[in-house]
């Protein structure tokens, strides 16, 4: 399987070190909120503020009408509150693909996906 950064869109991100902030499944989507953070190459990378480790940009990676989406395990407890009082449900730790799987986990759980590539989209 190969990683989250050879996927179009994906290539300026590390997700190891992002923030999760939700994760939201319908019919329609499995979207995963998270507070990225931008390598010095994407098009949005500014210079890290005082107080953080990275530069970051909310957004969301998003399944559209994923064909299946298996849970292998979820979090059971509650998310963490960070410093600013916002939930924080850790990071993507793994996301692996091959063809129209996808293999993700963190602390928020392990899911599988068969479906077309995720997009990124901005989060106001």
């Amino acid at each position: 399987m190969k990683g989250y950064e050879h996927l179009p869109g994906f290539e300026h991100l590390y997700l190891e070190d992002s923030w999760v902030l939700g994760v939201h499944e319908s019919a329609d989507e499995l979207r995963f909120d998270v507070e990225a953070v931008l390598t010095e190459d994407h098009p949005n990378w500014h210079p890290r503020k005082v107080d953080e480790a990275y530069a970051y940009k909310r957004l969301a990676v998003v399944f559209l009408r994923p064909r299946e989406v298996t849970w292998l395990e979820r979090m059971t407890g509650p998310p963490a509150v960070d410093a600013s009082g916002e939930i924080d449900y850790g990071n993507i730790d793994v996301f692996r693909w091959d063809g129209d799987l996808f293999d993700l986990q963190g602390d928020w759980g392990h899911v599988r996906v068969v479906g077309d590539r995720p997009v990124i989209a901005d989060v106001e």
